[in-house]
């Protein structure tokens, strides 16, 4: 049983050595950030590196609503200049009573008010209409979890990318190999390297008690290839 176990690890270790996988630098879950129907899917460019739009959500209702708001918004403020000049008029007619004044001031008042509201409208319909657009920047798309077609609310899961650009290796290190490892050389597969830990757990792992979980960035594109990991002062 225990060889069986010891087989699942994600490392392993022979005296000092360390054997890692080699993975993409980053892995990236993309969610859906707004409700709609998939219109487009770019289902072919699954497992390359991708640098455009990958999916394109329903985006009618919102682009009707944003002319509407525009159009609404236009009218305010050009309705907004008329009332401001015709209260500069009206402050100067005798006879007119603070009151008198006032209410017409309050128009000026609700109608910015009317305005502000709208502004707001427009923000957020054209924020909405941005989130209706999923593109990737020079990621490797791995693969995608939904379909064309189908009906995504905002959190749904749409892929999986990554940032291969760099890969990186995990290895977890042992007590002695831990002290001081921020100075030692790193070899990999026996040679000397310019490999340099990005990350170091000060802590030790919950999962390989008394070990501690060290990231290293290595220039590699075999993605799933298991090398040797040594560190020597």
């Amino acid at each position: 049983m225990r060889k069986y176990i010891f087989l699942l690890l994600p490392i392993f270790l022979f005296a000092n050595h360390y054997i890692a996988k080699v993975e993409p630098k980053n892995q990236f879950s993309i969610f859906a950030n707004t409700n709609g129907e998939i219109t487009f899917l770019a289902k072919n460019k699954e497992m390359s590196v991708v640098n455009e739009v990958i999916v394109r959500i329903d985006d009618a209702l919102e682009k009707e609503n944003l002319k509407l708001y525009q159009v609404q918004l236009a009218l305010y403020k050009e309705k907004l200049a008329i009332l401001e000049n015709y209260f500069e008029k009206y402050k100067t007619i005798k006879g007119k009573s603070s009151y008198e004044q006032d209410e017409k001031y309050m128009e000026i008042i609700e109608l910015k008010h009317s305005i502000k509201s709208l502004e707001l409208s427009v923000a957020n319909t054209q924020d909405i209409l941005n989130k209706k657009v999923i593109r990737l920047n020079n990621l490797y798309l791995k693969e995608f979890t939904v379909n064309q077609y189908d009906y995504v609310s905002a959190g749904t899961k749409i892929a999986t990318a990554y940032d291969i650009s760099k890969a990186k290796l995990i290895v977890y290190l042992n007590k002695e190999d831990y002290d001081n490892v921020l100075s030692k050389t790193i070899y990999l597969n026996g040679k000397k390297s310019n490999a340099k830990i990005k990350k170091l757990d000060i802590t030790p792992d919950t999962t390989f008690i008394s070990a501690y979980k060290a990231e290293i960035e290595i220039d590699s594109q075999n993605f799933g290839e298991s090398i040797t990991v040594e560190f020597k002062p």
